[in-house]
């Protein structure tokens, strides 16, 4: 069989997207790096060469599956068209009817563990871009905006419970996100009283 020579790069993602079909279908107590070389059709020495391990495998092939979904939340917040309220109304609208790949693996029964990992890589991806998009909402507003990050982390993983569980999140929990997302939003924006 003829070897295939690709970029880095470009191996790297295909052994890291493998890796998420396999541990979608198969859990993670039975993948391997040997498997997911084996369904890359690369040998294992190439795999091992990226990965030395199957938990570092596991841990960037959860942060590179939480950057893809984080692409539409911060597509939204780094849109300049959009105020603020809108962004983060539009979040909160696709968080409720985006359909994830590989969702079985980490919202299904039993997936609680690997369902904590994925909130929170996705989360990191978020947080930073929410902090960026209150910090311009309080510049326009002519004010100061220190607390901007803390209030993105609260906004962020606050949002975990609201979406986590069986069949959510629903139209309660939507309701209830944007309920309390504009209230912090409201309190970023008034005068701060020391």
């Amino acid at each position: 069989m003829a070897r295939t020579v690709k970029d880095p790069g470009e191996r790297r993602s295909e052994l890291l997207a493998c890796a998420m079909r396999l541990f979608d279908e198969e859990g993670y107590d039975n993948v391997s790096v040997r498997a997911v070389a084996r369904a890359a059709g690369v040998a294992p020495a190439l795999a091992y060469h990226y990965f030395d391990s199957k938990e570092k495998l596991f841990d960037e092939a959860v942060r590179a599956y939480a950057r893809r979904c984080a692409d539409g939340f911060i597509a939204l917040l780094e849109d300049r068209s959009l105020t603020l309220d809108e962004a983060v109304d539009c979040a909160v609208e696709l968080a409720g009817t985006h359909d994830f790949p590989h969702a079985g693996a980490f919202h299904g029964g039993g997936a609680g563990a690997l369902h904590d990992r994925l909130s929170l890589a996705l989360c990191e991806e978020v947080r930073p871009h929410l902090a960026a998009a209150l910090e311009r909402d309080a510049a326009a507003r002519g004010m100061a905006a220190a607390d901007a990050g803390a209030l993105a982390g609260m906004m962020v993983y606050g949002c975990i419970g609201l979406a986590s569980g069986p069949g959510m999140p629903d139209a309660a929990a939507m309701s209830a996100a944007r309920r309390y997302l504009g209230a912090l939003i409201a309190a970023f924006r008034s005068p701060h009283q020391d």
